[in-house]
């Protein structure tokens, strides 16, 4: 058995799907037997920042020490597994470990200096944002690290740079997620968008197509949920859930006949698959991310990056025509189903080189 360590950027207080997806790696790990560790950076490369900042980061570390940096709060690690909140990533803070894995960027800057040979970099996203400039990203995927990207599309990128990767794409949970509602039982006028205030999700494309709708189907209804307070501009016809717990989750997808997915770019986007297991007809941005899951008129309706109005247009047409929205729900449902936990776990195993 092995060694294996994951290391973050910083603690995981909050839900956050690349948080999920490596929790699930390391949750099978350590069920087969390896021993997991999970390192939360409280800082990183302290050197460079200013004194103000320095003085600062203390604070907010021991802050996080007392209030808690676990991602137990909003996820069921295996009890074996070892969380760590390390002052920072450098090697002397990290466990001795026969596997190394980082998750971004900023974490891949410290592994390339650790002395080992199985040290790995796992590509989620385009993450060319904070800090994080599109040279340097660049020059990430450049280290001495075995790189493994979720979709074709980061494959691509990587092929790009002249670099090798290994693809694993993400699984789904289809004991968490089911569909309790059947299709043709849905109400119409009722649909679920995730809310989140990062810029790249792009909400507000969302709520303005969903005003365009509201004018056009008085009746319409919308099941808004996500980690932060309920946003304040939301007029009363939203019911917003924040963080919901697994019934709810299950509910808000089930309950909606269409789900809408408004961001701007994903490494995959897993609500988008999560509404699918559910049985919701999909409208949905031509991201990257998404079109790993959805195919235009078969199994979602697909419109262009940040355009609110043909966003608008697609939910109009899968709410008046019941054919088309069953014709979609039933395919997205069942195209889904190929992107098992187990599926993905093997092949992910194989890219670390575990038997």
């Amino acid at each position: 058995m092995s060694t294996i360590t994951f290391l973050f950027p910083g603690h995981a207080h909050v839900p956050c799907g690349g948080n999920k997806v490596v929790n699930e790696y390391a949750n099978r790990l350590a069920s087969d037997g390896h021993e997991v560790h999970i390192v939360y950076a409280g800082s990183l490369f302290w050197g460079q920042k200013s004194l103000y900042f320095k003085a600062t980061n203390i604070y907010r570390y021991v802050e996080r020490w007392l209030k808690g940096y676990s991602c137990r709060q909003w996820f069921t690690l295996h009890p074996s597994i070892k969380e760590h909140f390390a002052w920072s990533l450098n090697r002397r803070h990290v466990p001795q470990s026969d596997i190394y894995i980082c998750t971004s960027p900023y974490t891949a800057m410290y592994l390339k200096d650790y002395p080992s040979d199985q040290r790995y970099y796992f590509i989620q996203g385009y993450e060319n944002w904070g800090d994080v400039t599109e040279e340097t990203l660049r020059e990430t995927y450049h280290y001495p690290l075995h790189k493994i990207v979720i979709s074709n599309w980061l494959q691509q990128i990587i092929k790009e740079e002249g670099e090798d990767c290994a693809i694993v794409p993400n699984g789904f949970d289809f004991n968490y997620f089911r569909q309790t509602i059947s299709f043709a039982q849905k109400d119409r006028y009722r649909i679920t968008m995730l809310y989140h205030p990062q810029a790249l999700k792009d909400c507000s494309c969302g709520f303005s197509a969903l005003a365009i709708v509201k004018k056009r189907f008085p009746s319409l209804r919308v099941n808004l949920f996500g980690f932060p307070e309920r946003p304040k501009h939301l007029p009363e016809w939203y019911e917003y859930t924040q963080r919901p717990d697994r019934d709810t989750h299950n509910r808000l997808y089930n309950e909606a006949a269409i789900f809408i997915g408004t961001s701007r770019m994903e490494g995959w986007g897993l609500p988008v698959g999560e509404a699918m297991i559910c049985g919701a007809a999909v409208a949905c941005t031509d991201n990257p991310g998404y079109l790993e899951m959805v195919k235009d008129g078969e199994t979602a309706l697909v419109s262009p990056i940040g355009d609110s109005e043909r966003l608008a247009h697609n939910i109009i047409r899968l709410i008046e025509d019941d054919t088309l929205r069953l014709q979609i729900a039933q395919n997205g449902h069942a195209h889904i189903q190929r992107f098992t936990w187990d599926t993905s776990y093997q092949q992910f195993k194989a890219a670390i080189h575990l038997p």
